[in-house]
């Protein structure tokens, strides 16, 4: 389950790695996000809907402050779901167990939950 994503911030290109590695995007080396600590303005809604995890956030969406995406990563798979600013952030994952939710503000970086 350990993953280790990177953010190209010239570009905003979205990169996994499930190992550690040596990334670089538009001619820069990217170094692995590290969570921070959710705060009020990120505290994310996760709540099991039948078989999905139905996801929710209450965070401006404009195009300088916005939720990138979500992910969902279990031992076995990793899903991620690109947002784009003025959109809503409700986003569905079919659930596989426990694994670790993971979402990105381009301006306070990775947060991320245990599920």
């Amino acid at each position: 389950m350990k993953s280790n994503l990177y953010v190209c911030p010239i570009c905003g290109n979205i990169l996994h790695a499930t190992g550690s590695a040596m990334i670089s995007c538009c001619g820069v080396t990217l170094p692995s996000l590290e969570n921070e600590q959710v705060d009020d303005e990120h505290q994310i809604s996760c709540e099991k809907i039948e078989n999905e995890y139905f996801v929710s956030l209450h965070h401006p969406m404009t195009k300088n402050h916005y939720i990138s995406f979500m992910a969902y990563c279990t031992g076995e798979r990793f899903e991620l779901v690109k947002l784009y600013p003025e959109s809503s952030i409700e986003v569905r994952f079919f659930c596989r167990g426990h694994g670790l939710l993971y979402w990105y503000c381009n301006h306070h970086g990775l947060f991320m939950k245990k599920i």
